[in-house]
């Protein structure tokens, strides 16, 4: 899915449409979005981030997530820890379905939309932070 389909497409424009009147395409749009938005987030807090932390020699076991997140955003990891936080969250809510409630999944839908270059550049943080600490960064 391009930037340009999110940017551009029903999911940006339609805002007002209800949801009992979105396309079959449209409704897989949404699904795929929601789950891709999910997946990445989830795989780089759970993998990717214990990892970076664990090279850098700053992983603690015992240790709260948010304390792990606040020593990643000291150490340039990513851009700030409440940020990632607020990613969490929205990942959290658009997991579930609200029957009945069409307006909460169009606000999350939406939130999620305008959440994808924070969840990017969050990505960015990462990518650049272990190019650097295994000498990938000048090649």
């Amino acid at each position: 899915m391009s930037a340009d389909c999110i940017s551009s497409g029903f999911i940006k424009r339609g805002w007002r449409l209800k949801i009992s009147k979105l396309s079959e395409p449209q409704v897989r749009v949404c699904d795929q979005l929601v789950f891709r938005f999910g997946r990445l987030q989830d795989a780089m807090g759970t993998r990717l981030l214990p990892a970076l932390l664990q090279l850098a020699q700053e992983w603690r076991e015992t240790e709260a997530f948010i304390d792990k997140l606040n020593r990643a955003e000291k150490l340039g990891m990513i851009p700030a820890a409440e940020q990632w936080q607020k990613l969490r969250e929205l990942r959290n809510q658009s997991a579930h379905e609200y029957p009945g409630q069409p307006e909460l999944l169009i606000a999350n839908l939406r939130r999620l939309v305008e959440s994808v270059p924070l969840l990017e550049q969050a990505l960015g943080h990462l990518q650049q932070y272990a190019s650097q600490r295994t000498g990938q960064a000048d090649k």
